[in-house]
């Protein structure tokens, strides 16, 4: 039992990219942008049933990936206007997102920075200004405001 964990761990150690990203209870965004360790951080809010978030999800992951370790890039998700974690759980397996995604269940991130409609997303500088843009981003406007 112990080699096999010790292997897995081995394993996502050294094929990082075979880690796929998990649905995770938002503890707070500013916990999120103080981990950063000084970074600009991309968090999108977004929710399964909303088309256009779901194409802005593929300019993050594009983006995501393009930006390497320069950037903190999250996602989270709108649970409170899912019809189940489960869903958001399964839609997250099945869509194989490599950006972390965690359940706001309660809205508190919508409430937080007065946002009534998904998607948004915060962009916080290197000097740790914050900005949030309603509505859909492409990763050509992630990449101009990161800079």
């Amino acid at each position: 039992m112990k080699r096999g964990l010790l292997l897995l761990c081995l394993m996502l150690f050294i094929f990082p990219s075979l880690v796929k990203a998990e649905t995770v209870e938002l503890e707070s965004v500013e916990a999120l942008i103080e981990g950063s360790a000084g970074r600009p951080v991309v968090i999108m809010y977004w929710a399964t049933w909303c088309d256009t978030c779901l194409s802005d999800l593929s300019e993050l992951e594009d983006f995501h990936a393009s930006a390497g370790k320069k950037v903190s890039v999250y996602s989270i998700n709108a649970t409170k206007s899912e019809r189940s974690v489960k869903q958001v759980k399964a839609f997250v397996e099945k869509s194989a997102l490599q950006v972390p995604v965690y359940l706001d269940k309660d809205g508190t991130v919508a409430h937080q920075f007065r946002q009534i409609a998904v998607p948004f997303t915060i962009i916080v500088d290197k000097k740790g200004k914050q900005r949030v843009i309603p509505g859909p981003v492409s990763k050509e406007q992630l990449e101009e405001w990161v800079k």
